[in-house]
């Protein structure tokens, strides 16, 4: 796994971790409100790689932190997407020599 994306991971359970106690919920009442099983949930806060996504997310929603979800891949906020797309579009604009002028 690339060095950033453990990273980001670990910042991702810290961060959930966080907001969990910024609410005032043990682990046990966030494992309770969510389905999950709290070793499931001691592993997202750990940031494991190997905890699938959905757990991730379904945590994220019992926080009140799915207004993040639209961001996530965003093609909007994907600059070099953007401009790599920019650059295939063709330079001048080509016309049809097959138009028919009966209106």
């Amino acid at each position: 796994m690339p060095l950033a994306v453990a990273r980001a991971m670990t910042a991702l359970g810290a961060n959930i971790a966080r907001a969990r106690l910024r609410r005032g919920l043990k682990q046990t009442d966030l494992a309770k409100k969510t389905g999950l099983a709290l070793g499931t949930l001691k592993r997202i806060e750990a940031g494991s790689p190997t905890t699938a996504i959905s757990a991730y997310f379904v945590v994220l929603w019992a926080l009140g932190l799915e207004r993040e979800f639209v961001n996530l891949a965003s093609p909007d906020r994907d600059e070099e997407g953007k401009t790599l797309e920019a650059a295939r579009q063709p330079k001048r604009a080509t016309s049809s020599r097959n138009l028919d002028a009966d209106f």
